[in-house]
């Protein structure tokens, strides 16, 4: 989370948005504080997952279109956590930093089951069967998703992490260049209802649980309106970040053994057209390009450790290299 908000939050808020949510918050356990504060709460034993949104990252109406497209998901059979209304039958509630800024809460059900490590037994071909099927049957579910006005999430363009001058004042010019290029291939493609949508935009396996062989999705905080295959290159990028990581070798081949299955189960929910699957190389690259900024945005960069300097070193190389994280060939796994 970025100074000037840490500065403003306490516990004292969580406390409050508890209430409004009759949930135990006095003493929560935090398990995230990147982009949201995000804390498993208990009502009567059973767990639940609050999340306080800061005013500079989203807007109400934005919380709002994220919790209405969950909510369409959810209608039409997702099997994603639901959404808990307060006290006031409320799905948002507002509490105030000590600056008067505000911060919009939530509260979810907890997703079933555990996440799944790339070094986990169940790791392996069911698994990637399941992932890719749960997110074409979004993908199917979303293509007749019409939201009120207000309740819009913005579209992929709209990022500001795919501006790299808005966190660096020397930026190398080749990673311009690049920027550039991606930008440009990106603004070429073509639009339509079979190629593009409100999606989730980041369903790595950090982002869901796996229980009885499903697989149960959350943080849609990053929902926006994109190209429905860079869904498919976001596990993709993860997974060989992970297996990276763990120092594991031959990444290309488990990338080809990862895809082919995820494929066949997303292709039993929603059938892409083959010219989209060639795209997935210039979604790594986009990837590489918004985490990039996102590092600059959150951390010091100049003072940070070595390994968080390292991992950002290395995803400047690959941009400015014009070389995606993996080698994906789509004529070999499609």
């Amino acid at each position: 989370m970025e100074a000037a908000v840490e500065q403003i939050f306490s516990n004292e808020l969580v406390k409050l948005a508890g209430h409004f949510f009759q949930v135990n918050a006095v003493n929560p356990v935090k398990l995230g504080d990147a982009e949201n504060y995000v804390f498993e709460v208990y009502r009567d034993g059973t767990p639940y997952i609050l999340r306080m949104t800061h005013q500079s990252h989203r807007t109400k109406d934005q919380v709002l279109a994220e919790l209405k497209w969950i909510e369409h998901l959810q209608n039409n059979g997702s099997g994603i956590p639901k959404v808990i209304s307060s006290k006031e039958k409320n799905v948002v509630e507002i509490v105030k930093g000590s600056d008067g800024t505000e911060f919009y809460c939530c509260l979810f059900e907890k997703a079933p089951g555990v996440r799944m490590k790339v070094t986990d037994e169940n790791f392996d071909l069911p698994l990637f069967f399941e992932w890719g099927r749960t997110i074409g049957q979004m993908h199917k579910q979303t293509k007749s998703y019409k939201p009120e006005a207000e309740y819009k999430r913005l579209d992929w363009y709209e990022e500001e992490l795919l501006n790299v001058q808005l966190y660096q004042s020397d930026v190398p010019g080749q990673l311009m260049h690049q920027q550039e290029l991606i930008m440009k291939k990106l603004n070429a493609l073509p639009v339509h209802q079979d190629n593009f949508g409100l999606i989730h935009s980041d369903i790595h396996n950090g982002n869901f649980h796996f229980h009885e062989g499903k697989i149960h999705v959350f943080d849609f905080d990053d929902c926006s309106y994109h190209w429905f295959a860079s869904d498919l290159a976001i596990p993709l990028y993860y997974l060989m970040w992970s297996l990276e990581r763990e120092g594991i070798e031959g990444l290309e081949e488990y990338a080809t053994k990862f895809m082919r299955e995820f494929i066949k189960g997303y292709e039993t929910e929603n059938i892409l057209a083959p010219v989209e699957y060639e795209t997935i190389p210039l979604f790594l690259k986009l990837r590489d390009l918004t985490l990039y900024n996102f590092f600059h945005k959150k951390y010091d960069l100049k003072n940070a450790d070595s390994p968080l300097y390292k991992t950002v070193q290395k995803i400047e190389r690959r941009i400015i290299e014009s070389r995606p994280i993996v080698h994906y060939d789509p004529n070999v796994v499609h």
